[in-house]
């Protein structure tokens, strides 16, 4: 099975823009920058490595820093399914067995769309994993065996339906829902085609500058010590003078709540929300009752603006993390060998099997430091 640190991640970025007045789609304007920089900026924490697979001049594409593929097949244009075959050579070439194709014109794809696909194939990988939304899959979101590369290619040559789902259709395939992140949002896999819904992705780039938090996350196994960790790393940053809020992933049968107290009762009749204020504090509760568990993105937007968000548990979301370790933890397989979103470790012993930052577990202030930097904080 494929890990997601050694995935090769292609932006298909071959599309024109026809009905927004030519020219490169992926290089329109869209929140100040251009809209391939949403797109990588999205896709490359989420893969080992990132290229861009476009038609034409490549130095169109240059400031990017990233491998820029032609595409290949024997017939010329072929539209998204040559630019996939490109992207299966090239991820083949850097060692992947899989790689994750996302489109040009897509600026608000999942942030957990890798780690996602990637389970769904578990025990399969032969499988190819295809993205979906609102009861339609979007086959360019999918997660492709580079062994398939030889059969694309004799399909390009051979099959008079070019469409990317009619390739899919030849193969196992596994179709993964994303829901909406909440109501009046975008479906994460809105494409960009028209003016109209250019202006649409402006608002939610707006949207989105106005709910992002800065986030960072302590990641690893039971008893590694992220919870002792968490706490000492708010009590040092709140003495620094940051506003810190925290996202903590419990087990699936947690309360906070007791049996007896007025607002558990009002859970019990039926409640699906239940608000409890007081002069000093207030909280809210959410059942809920069958519904998937919401994803971290959703549950920072519910939170207060603040400084910094530490995020205990979650290893597979896409922000940066470090990784405790410690002696006794209930499992001590690496982590970060397989995640790149783990910037440094923090460990009660001695750890060489590395080239990431270690820090002593103990070492809060160090730590902290570290933290302030990969987070963007300035001094106050």
């Amino acid at each position: 099975m494929t890990v997601v640190g050694d995935m090769a991640g292609v932006v298909l970025a071959g599309g024109r823009a026809t009905r927004l007045g030519g020219g490169d789609k992926p290089l329109r304007p869209l929140g100040g920058r251009p809209m391939l920089a949403h797109i990588v900026e999205r896709l490359e924490p989420q893969v080992g490595a990132v290229a861009i697979s476009a038609n034409g001049d490549p130095a169109r594409f240059a400031g990017y820093g990233l491998p820029v593929l032609a595409d290949e097949g024997p017939r010329g244009q072929a539209g998204p399914l040559a630019g996939i075959l490109s992207g299966m050579t090239w991820a083949a070439a850097q060692g992947s067995r899989h790689v994750l194709t996302v489109a040009g014109d897509t600026p608000f794809f999942p942030l957990d769309l890798a780690v996602r696909l990637v389970d769904s194939i578990a025990g399969r990988p032969d499988h190819v994993a295809v993205a979906a939304s609102a009861g339609r899959n979007h086959p360019v979101f999918a997660l492709w065996p580079v062994s398939l590369e030889a059969d694309l290619r004799d399909f390009l040559a051979r099959s008079d339906r070019l469409s990317v789902a009619a390739f899919v259709e030849r193969h196992q395939a596994v179709s993964v829902d994303f829901p909406m992140a909440g109501s009046g949002t975008l479906d994460p896999f809105f494409n960009v085609n028209t003016p109209q819904e250019l202006a649409q992705a402006e608002a939610a780039v707006r949207g989105e500058k106005a709910m992002t938090q800065r986030v960072f996350g302590i990641t690893g196994w039971k008893n590694s010590g992220k919870t002792t960790l968490t706490e000492r790393l708010v009590s040092e940053l709140s003495r620094r003078g940051w506003k810190i809020s925290t996202v903590k992933h419990a087990h699936h049968d947690f309360d906070i709540d007791k049996e007896g107290t007025d607002s558990f009762r009002h859970r019990q009749a039926g409640a699906s929300e239940v608000a409890i204020v007081s002069g000093r504090r207030w909280a809210l509760m959410h059942e809920l009752r069958g519904e998937d568990e919401p994803p971290l993105a959703e549950v920072l937007k519910r939170l207060a603006p603040c400084d910094l968000v530490l995020v205990e548990g979650y290893k597979r979301e896409a922000h940066s993390k470090i990784e405790t370790r410690r002696t006794g933890a209930k499992d001590a397989t690496p982590l970060s060998a397989g995640d790149p979103t783990i910037l440094a470790i923090a460990a009660d012993h001695a750890v060489r099997d590395t080239a990431l930052p270690v820090f002593d577990l103990d070492d809060v202030g160090s730590i902290a430091d570290f933290i302030e930097t990969a987070a963007g904080l300035t001094t106050k």
